[in-house]
């Protein structure tokens, strides 16, 4: 019990010390060098990442808003108000928070303290997950669980994709995969059900995060290692009744997280049908069959992560998230599983199921993303409702998955895998890389300029590979801790608090002017401009919208001409021009909308304007006040009848 909660005692002393310090990862100092000259204080390592904007430019603004609004149910900066829980998951006082532990902080913290325990909690959390997991197929190894585990948090994946959305799925899956070993190994009730409060607890913080996306992958995995655990233990020890007992406690938790996730649902109903009803991402489905050379070469490429940190579309994908992976290590161990396989079966004892069960999960996700032709299936499995990159997440857990039990069956016979079968696999991970890199030189050598040790990180990890299959878990452990340190270390800056745009002049006198008369005002021009009246708590038709206001919109689109255009999961900005609003998509998360202050709409619903944009025409305005920023000018301008 003790060697268990170790490293998570140990990551809750760090998240203490990390919190008190108000340290995090949030790219909010994006912002910086559009509001204040030189170089930003609270940057302690590292650079804010633009491509991250849902963290930053969503989440936090978001975030900070709600604190300013003082944490409502309903955040009321549209008109019409928009769902705090649905789909943004923003701070407030409800009793969905219980299951929202990352939001706790804002309840009792400033907004600093806030947002580093909302960033630390899920990651230290996915630490911990891994590690208990890890060490409870292999007790003996702390050491090397602990390096496998806190590389498996900095994988590039969970650091470009960095939210709660994407990182409770990963504990809940581990989480639920160290509940069954011990489900089947501990003769203790009282530890089965333990196990079980603690899956049936992070069931429903999964499952209201409702990122089906990443839920999906996850929830495959533990599926399948389920299976294959049952399967061994009743090979090992025939059914006599017992197993159903062992069991019964994760079957009761989990009913009882379905039942709570199920009343959570039907209370958000209304707002879960005007979700999957607008036009983007609405009731999407993905077809299997979409992946090519160039998404598997995405998929396998992480010793390029380097490369991500350019921010710009490459070789490896659209943008640096999208391209993100792991460091498939467990995969690339397949020769040794299937050896492992053979080698039980040829000593005529039981076939080692559990590793079965990893390696079909594989298979299925490698089927999704190459095999076209089975959609009835692939719907069936709800794989549909997640997409090529993000099921990259269930290759990840398999992957540490299979490294465990290969581990684990090495140590238990002490074996070590032949030289030849122990070359093989890293030699066919160092060839994927040369191949890669390779086709970068011909076609796009910009691409190696911010990886050019890339070869430095494909030869070790091919040598980590390498150890493990010899048995040398700590070289191999040590390897593979250095290479996705090194690659996705600095993703996410170390950042002092959070930049915090109420302390500006402009978001001070936006305020004044509401607290005297609140009034509805609309951001023209760059993403500043939402930014500032979001946290300025105003009322306001700029943000990144949920399930889309039907008061707002009856505004601005009174005819609904525009509906396919605004009936969508977007962030809202406007732009100058003459006329009534014209609505239109620059990207299919994305909503632009023209603005002319002698308009209709505008002379009826909007009392001030803050723009950056030089265009505007000032028929219908008078300017209140003007702001010299480093790279714009900003001003705040008030809507007066046309003449």
């Amino acid at each position: 019990m003790r060697v268990l909660l170790a490293l998570p005692a140990l990551l809750v002393l760090v998240g203490i010390v990390l919190v008190a310090l108000g340290i995090n990862g949030s790219s909010s100092g994006v912002f910086h060098d559009q509001i204040s000259y030189g170089s930003d204080p609270d940057l302690i390592a590292g650079q804010p990442q633009a491509t991250r904007s849902d963290e930053w430019n969503v989440q936090t603004v978001w975030a900070i808003a709600q604190v300013e609004q003082g944490l409502p149910l309903t955040n009321e900066t549209f008109p019409g108000g928009m769902d705090a829980t649905l789909p943004q998951d923003l701070p407030r006082v409800d009793w969905t928070v219980a299951f929202r532990p990352h939001l706790w902080g804002f309840m009792v913290m400033d907004v600093d303290h806030a947002i580093a325990f909302k960033w630390w909690l899920p990651g230290l959390a996915l630490i911990a997950a891994a590690y208990v997991f890890l060490v409870s197929v292999i007790p003996r190894r702390p050491i090397v669980v602990a390096m496998i585990s806190v590389g498996f948090f900095f994988s590039p994946l969970f650091q470009w994709w960095y939210l709660s959305t994407t990182l409770w799925p990963a504990v809940w899956a581990l989480t639920s995969m160290a509940a069954l070993v011990w489900a089947f190994k501990s003769s203790s009730v009282a530890s089965r059900w333990i196990w079980a409060s603690i899956v049936g607890y992070l069931t429903v913080v999964m499952a209201t995060g409702i990122y089906v996306p990443f839920i999906v992958p996850a929830v495959l995995v533990v599926v399948f290692f389920a299976v294959g655990q049952l399967v061994d233990h009743l090979r090992q020890r025939p059914f006599r009744g017992g197993v159903f007992k062992r069991i019964a406690p994760l079957l009761a938790g989990g009913l009882v997280a379905s039942a709570v996730t199920g009343l959570w649902l039907y209370s958000k109903r209304t707002v879960v049908d005007a979700f999957l009803g607008t036009a983007y991402p609405g009731d999407r489905s993905s077809p299997p069959g979409m992946g090519d050379l160039p998404s598997f070469m995405s998929a396998v490429g992480s010793s390029f992560t380097q490369s991500l940190n350019d921010q710009r579309a490459g070789l490896l994908g659209a943008n640096s998230s999208e391209a993100s992976t792991f460091f498939y290590i467990g995969i690339f161990l397949l020769p040794v599983v299937i050896w492992i396989i053979a080698r039980e079966m040829k000593a005529k004892r039981s076939v080692p199921w559990t590793l079965v069960g990893l390696i079909l999960v594989v298979v299925l996700f490698l089927a999704y993303l190459f095999l076209p032709g089975w959609d009835g299936l692939s719907k069936l499995l709800l794989l549909d409702k997640t997409t090529g990159n993000r099921v990259r997440l269930g290759m990840g857990l398999a992957s540490i998955g299979l490294l465990a039990y290969v581990v684990s069956y090495l140590d238990k016979y002490r074996l070590r895998a032949g030289w030849w079968l122990a070359i093989i696999p890293a030699g066919l991970f160092l060839a994927s890389q040369l191949l890669i890199g390779y086709v970068a030189l011909r076609g796009l050598p910009a691409m190696l300029e911010t990886a050019q040790l890339w070869w430095v990180w494909a030869t070790l990890s091919a040598a980590s590979i390498f150890f493990f299959a010899r048995r040398q878990p700590r070289l191999g452990a040590a390897a593979f801790l250095i290479v996705t340190v090194a690659g996705s270390g600095l993703t996410n800056p170390v950042y002092r608090g959070v930049l915090d745009l109420r302390e500006t002049d402009v978001s001070q006198a936006i305020r004044a002017i509401d607290e005297a008369n609140p009034q509805t005002w609309v951001g023209v021009g760059s993403g500043l401009t939402t930014a500032m009246l979001l946290e300025s708590g105003v009322r306001a038709y700029n943000g990144f919208q949920g399930a889309p206001s039907q008061q707002m919109w009856s505004a601005i689109d009174p005819a609904d001409a525009y509906e396919f255009e605004w009936n969508r999961l977007a962030g809202v900005s406007w732009t100058a021009a003459p006329g009534e609003p014209v609505v239109s998509n620059p990207a299919a998360d994305q909503i632009s909308v023209t603005f002319d202050a002698c308009s209709q709409f505008a002379q009826e619903n909007i009392q001030y304007v803050l723009s950056t944009d030089q265009r505007i025409d000032q028929a219908c305005l008078t300017t209140e006040s003007g702001f010299n920023l480093p790279k714009t000018q900003m001003s705040i301008l008030k809507v007066v009848p046309r003449s």
